[in-house]
């Protein structure tokens, strides 16, 4: 049974945010139909993964149809997607963990196996992080995620530092999981899965949190039959 509405968002609401982006930014793909299809089809799964209605789902991932930065719309679209990876790594009871107030909280609140309960933080590494390329050789500089002058490398455990906060800010909560969704074309492209997961440990080992840390990341890139999505290290 669906929950109570509490707003009145909608996935036409989304479309008007993309159009009021697209006037701002120029970026056609806004537009495109196929693109349109694939929101409808993110936030309907979202929907029934959450047993949220889309109005009461969009108020608790912190909406914000004022924000006309193609930033904040991959910002949204990184929480919607991550709904997804987490029912694809058979996590149970997802639901987006409503802000209060200032406090910082994680993003979600999720169950695996099914009693072991996990708060979810995602950020997402937008196309402002994208590797440039050198003019003369035709190669991407610097994109290695295990490179520590990298861009990647930075931004990343830049960010980890800052959304740790959110992470330890719940209690009573076994594993605590940062999910990273990379939306930079040459990582997505130039990975594959075993690249991942080899990433994944490597900055986990970097991090030095602790056991009941696990590094997730999501690239929704399928290359030789398998996608490329990782948690490491790997729920048990």
């Amino acid at each position: 049974m669906k929950k109570k509405i509490v707003n009145n968002f909608q996935t036409k609401d989304l479309f008007s945010y993309m159009d009021n982006i697209y006037k701002k930014e120029n970026l056609p793909w806004l537009l495109d139909k196929k693109v349109r299809k694939a929101m409808n089809k993110l936030i309907n799964k979202a929907s029934k993964i959450t047993n949220l209605e889309q109005s009461e789902l969009l108020s608790q991932i912190d909406f914000k149809p004022n924000d006309l930065t193609i930033e904040a719309l991959e910002g949204l679209l990184a929480i919607l997607r991550a709904i997804l990876w987490l029912e694809d790594f058979n996590f149970t009871n997802i639901e987006p963990i409503k802000k209060i107030d200032i406090k910082q909280t994680p993003d979600f609140s999720a169950f695996y196996k099914p009693n072991i309960k996990c708060a979810v933080e995602v950020f997402c590494l937008t196309n402002k992080y994208e590797q440039q390329k050198d003019s003369c050789l035709d190669v991407y500089v610097n994109a290695d995620p295990e490179f520590d002058g990298s861009k990647f490398y930075k931004d990343f455990i830049a960010k980890a530092h800052s959304k740790k906060k959110q992470l330890d800010s719940v209690e009573s909560v076994e594993k605590k999981i940062l999910l990273c969704v990379v939306n930079s074309t040459p990582l997505v492209n130039l990975n594959d899965i075993s690249d991942w997961n080899k990433h994944a440990q490597f900055l986990y080992e970097k991090l030095k949190w602790g056991n009941n840390y696990h590094i997730g990341f999501l690239t929704g890139a399928l290359i030789n039959g398998k996608l490329c999505d990782v948690i490491y290290p790997k729920l048990s």
